[in-house]
């Protein structure tokens, strides 16, 4: 049994490591800490029974990576872990192709009632969730924006941050022509026309970090 746990944070990663193995004593446990390293994990043919994954992961842009995880690697099963377990965030990831949505607060006894459920082929999600609200999770741009290459990706989070094409070929240390030509190929695989379209498609796989909340 192999399972990986991709978090950013070391002690995280440690406590549910030891939940896994005091549940799963015989199993391998994989820990990366940016979304880059899992897909490299993946990529190179693992095989994986549970993918634990923060959605708030470096690089994992909101529901960008987990879009990717599904879009690339189908068969593998993913349990969302995140400290933001409001009612729309869990209803996007299942939307988007999560198996199961794990609060960072639960208890170890729901934690492996979650990861069993999971591995026998359910959805798990907390008890007592209201229903989705359909503007929420209908048309999610998901597998778009998992269309998307990693320099591509990078460009349209910088377009969301206010930024131009000059600013962003200079950060980037590319020409403006290249920038040009990234922009109109996202718009292509976006199916849209300008970027305040592709920044409210792009806004909508975005997900609030609890702990990086203003003060």
């Amino acid at each position: 049994m192999q399972f990986i746990i991709a978090d950013d944070h070391p002690l995280f990663r440690t406590a549910m490591s030891h939940s896994l193995a005091q549940k799963f004593p015989s199993a391998q446990i994989a820990e990366v800490g940016s979304l880059p390293a899992l897909l490299d994990l993946l990529k190179s043919g693992i095989s994986v029974d549970l993918l634990l994954l923060d959605l708030h992961i470096p690089e994992a842009h909101g529901f960008t990576g987990l879009a990717q995880i599904s879009e690339y690697f189908p068969e593998v099963p993913v349990m969302i872990v995140s400290g933001n377990d409001t009612p729309s965030v869990i209803h996007k990831a299942v939307a988007i192709g999560a198996s199961g949505f794990l609060p960072k607060a639960a208890s170890n006894e729901d934690i492996a009632t979650a990861i069993e459920a999971v591995m026998a082929g359910h959805v798990w999600i907390p008890a007592n969730l209201p229903d989705p609200v359909a503007k929420e999770v209908d048309d999610l741009p998901a597998e778009r924006i998992a269309a998307l290459t990693p320099q591509q990706l990078r460009v349209l989070t910088m377009i969301s941050e206010g930024l131009y094409n000059k600013q962003i070929a200079s950060e980037l240390d590319v020409t403006d022509a290249t920038i040009r030509a990234h922009v109109t190929e996202i718009f292509r695989k976006l199916g849209v026309t300008n970027r305040t379209q592709a920044v409210i498609l792009f806004s909508r796989l975005q997900v609030d970090d609890p702990q990086h909340q203003p003060i």
